[in-house]
């Protein structure tokens, strides 16, 4: 039985990295009594997947975690839920809780897009941020150095960015973005940031500014679908 989880992520757990959520989870899961799958071989380890690497520094209202649970297992969704909540440590908080078909992809492969909310201090950037912002997005081509490991290449980004939008907001600008995402394509927003900035000559301060991931899709008949609401017929 497999069930994916959405959960929200906030407050000093923005610090705990990928790798360390994972431990931390598993610890969680194991402390919480849930019957989950393990895989075989010489070091079997649970089988639960996270969608999609949250940055080190970033908050998030929409994070996904598959589990693969003993087939016997007989807990409903919100008792699933409530478990994990009774364990989990401040700032990590279990939204939702759905079952899973056969046919649904688990993990990184059923994501294609991200969507982010980036607050940035106006006093970072000049006061036509909007302005230069829009030239920015509104450019071809936008092209970036990727470095791979074993080369570098020159990347045009542009067609990976699906949204975007700003507004200015009291003391702080915000930025709205979606960009593909997953196991096939990777557009980080701190790759999208970085460029925006170096193209216009700002200073890059990357923990002056607050990145908050909104939602994680998966894209169907040219609609994209929250993870949570998606099922494959």
């Amino acid at each position: 039985m497999k069930v994916r989880i959405k959960f929200t992520k906030s407050g000093n757990t923005k610090f705990v990295g990928h790798l360390d959520l994972i431990r931390l989870f598993q610890r969680c899961i194991k402390r919480a009594k849930l019957p989950i799958k393990y895989s075989k071989g010489y070091n079997p380890h649970q089988l639960m997947y996270i969608a999609l690497p949250l940055p080190i520094g970033a908050t998030s209202e929409s994070e996904y975690m598959d589990l693969d649970l003993n087939e016997d297992c007989n807990m409903e969704n919100i008792q699933i839920k409530h478990s994990l909540n009774k364990v989990l440590p401040v700032g990590l908080k279990i939204e939702d809780v759905v079952h899973l078909g056969e046919g649904d992809k688990i993990g990184m492969a059923a994501v294609d897009s991200a969507s982010y909310k980036i607050f940035i201090n106006k006093k970072d950037v000049p006061d036509d941020f909007i302005k230069k912002g829009e030239s920015f997005f509104s450019q071809k081509e936008i092209w970036v150095i990727k470095k791979g490991k074993k080369k570098v290449r020159e990347i045009n980004i542009k067609h990976m960015i699906q949204h975007y939008s700003m507004e200015e907001r009291d003391k702080q600008w915000t930025l709205d973005l979606q960009l593909a995402t997953g196991s096939r394509i990777n557009l980080k927003p701190e790759t999208v940031l970085k460029k925006l900035y170096e193209e216009n000559q700002w200073k890059f301060r990357e923990y002056t500014m607050q990145i908050h991931r909104t939602e994680i899709f998966s894209e169907m008949e040219n609609q994209f679908i929250p993870l949570l609401n998606l099922k494959m017929e």
